[in-house]
Parts: C-alpha cells; structure tokens; sequence
C-alpha cells in the first residue's frame, strides 16, 4: 500500500529507517523526526538503528516497528547488520554520517538521506585541526533539515517513551522523596563542560531549603563528581538515580520537577519526558544543544565561549573562566524560576 512519496522521486515510501547510535544526547535529540517523519507518511514501517545501551530509549516508541542494534566489532559489525537488513527500505535517514552508519544505510535501501552537521568548508577545517564552534541552529532544526528532500517540514521535539518496567524502577528509587523534586546531574563528558560539584551543591541546598528533595542523576561515567557532589552537599540526599540503566533513569527524571545539569545526555534525556531543565554551559553552545522552555541554559557571557562543538579536557585559553566565574546565585534564580514556570508546578506564574 503506497504511504506516500519523496518529492524527488515520486516513489512510494512504505518502510523507512533511521540510523543513529551514538551518542546519548544526540540519539535523544534524534528521536525529533519520529513525528515528522509520522505526519509525512502516515502508513510507512518505520525502524531505527543505535547500540545497544539506548534501544531500551527507543523500543518504547509508537512511532517505531522495529529496533536493531549496531554493537561495537568495527566494520565487520555494520556489514553484518547491512546485511541482515538488504533491501527492506525505501529509505534510509542515517543521521550518524560514519562509515558504519554509511554501511548499514546503504545496504538497507536504495536511497539514502544523509545528515551532514558541517559544511564542506567546516569539515576541511575540522580535518585540519581546527573546528570553530557552531552557536546554532539547534540540533533538532538541523535534524528537521536533513529530512526536507523527503518533503518532511518543520522540526519535532525529541520523545522518550519508557517502559513499565523502567518506570517500576524509577519508582522504586524515587519512592522516599517528596514534591517537589529536584534533580542534579553534575557530570559531563569532557572536562571544560563541567560546573564545580560545590557550585551544584550550593544551589541544590539552597532549593532544599525551601522544601525541594535533592535527587542524584547521572551514570557510571558520572561517579567522580557525583561523589564530590555528595561531599559538598553535607547532607543525605532524598533518592538516587546512578545506578538505574538509562531507560529507568529517564523514567525517573519524568517524576522530578526540575533537572540541574551540565550539557549532558541527561539534559536532553528529561526534555524528553517533559521535564524542565537548567543545563549550565560554558565551552559549548546552548543555542545549538539548550533545553526548551520551561526550562533555560545558563551561560556566562564572555567574549571566549562558546569555544568548542564537544568541550575538551583543557579551555583552550588556559583559565576556564565560563565555569569558573559562574556563581551559584545565577542558577539558583533559574532553577527556582524554571520551576515557577513549569506546569508542574502547583502555583505556575
């Protein structure tokens, strides 16, 4: 049954699949053109190609037939999957754009949509050495801009459907705090990224001491600052996320009230599940990776940042000032405006 057509070609479009498998804010972000895609061919089979630490994220999906994993084996991984996948698209949406993904979507259909995050002179420059940060648009839009050959138009917003089992979990570990809940992740993957853990600490004690219970978030990666976050905190915190798996994680951050975090995978994990966020930027830009409302970034404004796509594990200029100058009083106004604002809230402004 014909589903719809490309634009391009008038072919009908019945099976489409979407490759993306790393990272974990970035195959959040992805989840953005399920909608789209959706509303454009509303009878298509759609399926979706990431590692196996995030099919739980997807496999909750209405949008989704099907999910598959690409995990790590090199090269021989994603020859494989391609194989197994021959012929049975109409199109493949590889919004990774590396080998294996180029591999997997050329083998699964015969016309493949490609996402291209840089310009051909960006990437000379990013093969050189040199990549200058890119302030915006935001990923979803960019996201939204590879599917326009496909007639697809306008950016959706990611979604995170967890399963029963993840929210069982969640529940479980959140089962001891009280409304309203307040979550800090203070990890991020590079050095430059992350905010002091004794500036989280001050913010999350100044919430709790109106009434906030302080909930850990974040993951095995996270165990160095989540221990000094809980040293300088000085008190016992209300519940702890750390040790859910992701899907559980963010069915636990959908029942708190407000996420305080770096940029990080969990910041687009609670967008994802509708709840607000306060994601504290430095080296990377928050018009590209922010939250939406009613959540905010919080950036210093200094000439120097954004500086970096990715963060580093060194500022550049040697003095980290877009961390280090970004006092407490700044994030707790956010936080507590986020969460004045946020439909959750029992008295919204």
């Amino acid at each position: 049954m014909r589903s719809g057509a490309g634009p391009e070609t008038g072919r009908p479009v019945n099976a489409i699949l979407v490759v993306r498998y790393s990272a974990l804010g970035d195959v959040v972000l992805a989840t953005s053109v399920l909608g789209p895609l959706r509303a454009r061919f509303p009878r298509a089979r759609i399926e979706w190609v990431t590692s196996s630490p995030y099919a739980a994220l997807l496999e909750g999906s209405p949008e989704l037939a099907a999910v598959h994993r690409l995990d790590r084996g090199g090269l021989g991984g994603a020859i494989a999957l391609g194989r197994a996948l021959r012929g049975r698209f109409d199109v493949a949406v590889d919004l990774q754009n590396k080998l294996k993904s180029r591999l997997v979507a050329r083998a699964a259909a015969p016309r493949v949509i490609v996402f291209r995050r840089r310009t051909p002179g960006r990437a000379l420059l990013a093969l050189l050495g040199a990549d200058p940060p890119m302030r915006g648009p935001h990923a979803t839009d960019l996201y939204a801009g590879a599917l326009r050959p496909l007639g697809v138009g306008g950016a959706g917003r990611p979604r995170i459907h967890p399963s029963a089992a993840a929210r069982g979990r969640a529940a479980s570990a959140l089962a001891a705090a009280g409304r309203p809940r307040v979550a800090v992740a203070p990890g991020a993957s590079t050095a430059t990224k992350r905010w002091p853990a004794e500036r989280f600490a001050e913010v999350a004690r100044a919430l709790a001491d109106g009434g906030a219970s302080v909930v850990l978030a974040g993951g095995p990666s996270d165990r160095v600052e989540i221990d000094a976050f809980r040293a300088a905190l000085g008190r016992p915190v209300a519940a702890d996320l750390t040790d859910l798996p992701v899907d559980a994680l963010a069915a636990g951050l959908a029942e708190v009230d407000l996420l305080l975090a770096c940029d990080s995978g969990p910041v687009h994990l609670a967008a994802a599940v509708g709840t607000p966020v306060v994601a504290i930027f430095g080296p990377t830009s928050p018009e590209r990776w922010g939250p939406p409302a009613p959540g905010r970034a919080v950036a210093l404004p200094i000439a120097c940042a954004p500086c970096s796509n990715h963060g580093g594990a060194r500022c550049p200029r040697g003095h980290h000032r877009c961390m280090l100058d970004l006092g407490a009083a700044t994030v707790i106004e956010a936080a507590r405006d986020a969460m004045a604002r946020s439909p959750r809230s029992p008295n919204p402004e």
